[in-house]
């Protein structure tokens, strides 16, 4: 009953809202399963577990629930995940920025491209026994040079490919003051509080319409200085939206 509760209030503060902001953290994952850190085909066993998560998946049903609770409203998120499943959920690219990366992405020191197909290689290579395959198969299409993922784990990360994407989030930014704008932070930790977690207080503070929910299970203390405009709720976020 406490689940639902905080689920309604979260849904009337974005139904009173005239624009909606996401931040997306690290407790708005999928269990992954058991792979053994050290081995060479770990990530890519990753980026297919993602890529072929079901559509009853908690996760995505949460996407899924959150997306249609913002509706027709302009709305904007930034995720922390590279999983990309925030699309999976009916999230548009064009309002989503993901400063980290993306599984579904690969590089090498110059170029970005699609992961799947060197992916798929890749495992195919697995299952015929041998690591050799990350070195053959994993090369950049267009200059030839080894392909890891593009993600900022990884050294190296290619920034440019975010980018474009954050100067919009900024320009949408701009536009939030003196509108009546609902913050949701999701499982969003203290991995990197300088893209979500400081920006979005700072945000809440100087727009006084605004108001914003940290929902998390373990971190979801808000600054004092929001007052009643800053909302607590502990509990993990897929729970909280699965609530029913």
């Amino acid at each position: 009953m406490e689940l639902i509760s905080q689920k309604n209030k979260l849904m009337e503060a974005v139904q009173n809202a005239e624009m909606v902001l996401l931040g997306i953290g690290e407790e708005f994952v999928p269990l992954l399963p058991e792979c053994n850190a050290g081995d060479p085909f770990r990530m890519y066993v990753m980026s297919s577990y993602y890529a072929s998560i079901p559509e009853d998946d908690p996760v995505i049903r949460a996407y899924q629930e959150l997306r249609q609770m913002i509706g027709g409203k302009p709305y904007f998120a930034v995720t922390l995940n590279t999983d990309d499943l925030i699309y999976r959920g009916g999230f548009e690219r064009d309002s989503v920025v993901a400063p980290c990366g993306s599984m579904e992405k690969m590089q090498c020191e110059e170029h970005i491209v699609e992961a799947a197909q060197v992916r798929e290689a890749v495992l195919s290579a697995k299952a015929e026994g041998g690591a050799a395959g990350i070195g053959k198969y994993a090369r950049c299409p267009q200059c030839g040079k080894p392909l890891k993922f593009h993600i900022r784990a990884e050294e190296g990360y290619l920034e440019e490919g975010y980018l474009p994407q954050w100067q919009k989030y900024n320009r949408w930014l701009s536009c939030t003051l003196n509108h009546k704008l609902c913050i949701l932070e999701l499982g969003v930790d203290f991995r990197y509080p300088q893209v979500i977690r400081w920006p979005f207080e700072k945000v809440a503070y100087f727009n006084q319409k605004a108001i914003m929910f940290r929902v998390h299970s373990r971190l979801p203390q808000t600054t004092a200085e929001l007052g009643a405009r800053g909302i607590s709720v502990k509990a993990s976020p897929i729970e909280l939206l699965n609530a029913e």
